[in-house]
């Protein structure tokens, strides 16, 4: 049953078989965007999650992990990684600029010596 109450929710992907992992937390994006009761879309929601987790798992350092914070009009998702790298927009990619279409703001920061991608979605 979904509520409206803020959730905060942490997923921390598997040491072994990372890019298939990626499926693991399309799912976990979905279980706590039904459970925040958020009312945006779903469906942006998830395909940010997967595309800034793509990328952590593709160019990022160490094991990454998701932290989404949400509402019922609010989503705050966070990638962390150990690269310095800022992602940035490549040839023939479309990721970052998909992130920067769906999200109301996006940004990087550091928390911890830890790298943070993170967006916000509103409903």
């Amino acid at each position: 049953m979904a509520t409206g109450a803020l959730t905060e929710a942490v997923f921390s992907l598997p040491d072994e078989h990372r890019r298939g992992s990626v499926a693991l937390v399309r799912d976990f994006a979905r279980r706590v965007t039904a459970t925040c009761g958020y009312r945006g879309s779903h469906e942006d929601a998830v395909l940010v999650v997967s595309e800034l987790t793509t990328n952590a798992v593709r160019y990022g350092g160490g094991r990454p992990f998701v932290r989404i914070v949400g509402a019922r009009d609010h989503l705050l998702v966070e990638v962390l990684d150990d690269s310095p790298d800022h992602p940035r927009p490549r040839a023939g990619g479309w990721g970052v600029r998909l992130v920067e279409r769906l999200s109301a703001r996006w940004g990087v920061g550091e928390r911890g010596g830890q790298k943070v991608v993170w967006c916000e979605l509103t409903a």
